[in-house]
């Protein structure tokens, strides 16, 4: 997250206290990451006598693009319509609310700090050889849930789901010593797999070549994908030509790559 050009869009807004509507600040403004600090553009002022509200979505709208059909937050609750997760990106939500600007006070509420929490599940997949070495050029996943519709204040968070495929063509060494990553992070969006996910690996050995192996991720230990959390699956490549997995295991996944993330409203 932390790299200069990424960016999040936020929503704030103000009330004096009295019960009246919102008043925005900020609607949908992309903040950006430039040599360590985030910024927009202008300036937005704090206003004595009034307690304030914020709202982030990364990465920012425009850089969603046609990843989503939109993505706006209104009172708070964020919906992200038409997310296509065969497009890489990691969709992350923050608030910060409540921050109140006493009339007469001397100095600024700061830096607002905004701590992201993952929308979507992160699964990565490690091989092994058996035998021999073996070079995987491709693995592919059928049968999930690759788009839907995300929105915060319902239950479940998402619906309008499609299925599709995700595939990854990634040419990487396997050997019997150990796990080598053949996947990168898939940041998919949280689903059972009651249903059945199959992987399907192309790959070569040092005694043939173009074999393909196909396998349906096990549901017995992992039966649902979570918001979050980090999904390993090791697998070893067999000289028969087929697929033996490991448990799988799980991992939390931090909140946000780098830690918080602050903008500034100067007073």
């Amino acid at each position: 997250m932390l790299t200069d050009g990424n960016s999040f869009s936020v929503w704030g807004n103000y009330t004096d206290g009295t019960g009246g509507t919102a008043t925005s600040v900020f609607n949908a403004e992309k903040v950006t990451y430039v040599s360590g600090m985030w910024g927009y553009e202008g300036t937005r002022y704090w206003l004595p006598g009034n307690t304030y509200d914020f709202y982030a979505l990364y990465p920012s709208v425009e850089t969603l693009g046609d990843a989503v059909s939109s993505a706006t937050c209104t009172d708070g609750t964020f919906t992200v319509k038409g997310f296509d997760a065969t497009k890489g990106h990691d969709l992350m939500t923050a608030k910060k609310t409540g921050i109140s600007v006493m009339a007469g006070q001397t100095e600024p509420p700061g830096p607002v700090a905004l701590k992201f929490q993952h929308l979507l599940a992160r699964i990565t997949f490690a091989a092994r050889s058996e035998g021999g070495n073996a070079t995987v050029h491709s693995i592919s996943l059928e049968g999930l849930d690759v788009k839907g519709d995300y929105d915060s204040g319902k239950e479940p968070l998402w619906s309008n789901t499609a299925e599709g495929t995700v595939s990854v063509e990634k040419e990487t060494s396997v050997t019997p010593a150990g796990n080598a990553d053949v996947s990168g992070d898939l940041l998919l969006i949280p689903q059972s797999l009651t249903d059945g996910v199959k992987l399907t690996v192309t790959y070569d050995t040092d005694a043939e070549r173009g074999k393909t192996a196909s396998y349906t991720l096990p549901a017995t230990t992992v039966s649902m994908w979570e918001a979050a959390n980090h999904y390993r699956y090791s697998f070893t490549l067999t000289g028969g030509g087929y697929i033996v997995f490991d448990s799988p295991t799980v991992n939390a996944w931090s909140d946000a790559i780098g830690g918080n993330v602050t903008i500034d409203v100067t007073q």
